[in-house]
């Protein structure tokens, strides 16, 4: 066998062997251009991409995304290294797409390596571009399930004390307000004694349910103990948080959940703790709210107390029902 057949063979092997590749590699020149494409032949992850070559990503892809590619191509060739991306793209951004791969966005984990060129030619990089979706899928989900409370849905302790952390260092970065509002519900041990754990799950789920109703969108909401709750109020000035306090109060007392027994109406009471110019610790933070909420038990329950100063006529009940009652300084 000649030199010229051994290399010819060997060049068709190495052509199946691309070819052969679940997922896509594309050669890309400096300006752009995509010289040719090889593999990709997993359809259920990857559209067909010889219409590509030819064309300029300028001509077939959006502007944000033609943008970023060439950036990352070009400074692949122009450090002669290794080059990673991830991204979004689905079949409908690209202009000459065969459009014969999976629907809908899809995410992409991109390698990119320079290629050396020939004398004459220019210079250009291979992009490998691994469909990473499901993984990405995973994870989302096994995010979700680290900050989530099963029973509720809510956010857990964990993720409300990490971004109370988060927020409370942006809050004092540019000087905006934060409160923290602390809730639970009264005897509420009573209903899981008289109805059952199952009726007393219903319970929650339900007051989460009505909580939500009555938050705003910069609220936060965390299940942080059995029956206890925390929001954060972000940029939210006390008197703005006393006055969402007492709806979800007024809310809770006036939706009851529906159970085989009749009615079940629930009260909660809460304390609100407002974050201090320098506050720097936390579950100190966290504690003024919890000792508010805990002179609202003392005061009788279904009621709202403020963290400082602590003196019963901060709070506001059934008794008195003070809706118009400033707000202790």
């Amino acid at each position: 066998m000649t030199h010229e057949n051994t290399c010819a063979e060997l060049l068709d092997q190495l052509q199946a062997v691309a070819d052969s590749l679940p997922a896509p590699v594309f050669v890309i020149d400096y300006d752009g251009r995509y010289t040719a494409v090889f593999g990709g032949r997993f359809r259920n992850h990857y559209d067909g991409g010889l219409n590509l070559v030819g064309c300029l990503m300028q001509d077939v892809l959006p502007e944000e995304k033609w943008r970023l590619f060439l950036s990352v191509v070009r400074r692949a060739i122009d450090t002669g290294t290794l080059q990673t991306c991830d991204y979004q793209l689905a079949s409908m951004e690209v202009g000459v797409t065969e459009n014969d791969g999976p629907p809908g966005p899809q995410w992409f984990h991109g390698r990119i390596y320079p290629v050396m060129p020939r004398p004459g030619k220019k210079p250009s990089a291979v992009w490998l571009a691994i469909n990473v979706s499901e993984q990405k899928t995973m994870a989302d989900r096994l995010q979700r399930l680290s900050e989530r409370d099963d029973l509720t849905g809510t956010f857990n302790r964990r993720y409300f004390m990490a971004r109370l952390a988060a927020e409370v260092q942006a809050a004092r970065r540019e000087d905006t307000a934060l409160c923290i509002i602390t809730l639970d519900v009264d005897h509420f041990k009573r209903i899981n004694d008289r109805y059952g754990h199952m009726t007393g799950d219903l319970a929650l789920q339900h007051l989460v349910a009505t909580l939500r109703v009555q938050l705003r969108r910069q609220d936060i909401l965390a299940r942080i103990g059995g029956e206890e709750f925390a929001i954060l109020c972000l940029a939210t000035v006390p008197t703005e948080a006393w006055t969402v306090a007492e709806r979800l109060r007024q809310g809770i007392k006036d939706a009851p959940l529906a159970t085989d027994h009749g009615p079940l109406r629930m009260t909660i009471s809460l304390g609100i703790a407002a974050m201090h110019a320098r506050e720097t610790n936390l579950q100190a933070l966290l504690s003024r709210a919890d000792l508010a909420l805990y002179q609202a038990k003392e005061s009788g329950r279904d009621r709202t107390c403020f963290a400082a100063p602590p003196d019963p006529s901060d709070c506001q009940g059934p008794q008195d029902h003070g809706t118009n009652q400033p707000l202790p300084p």
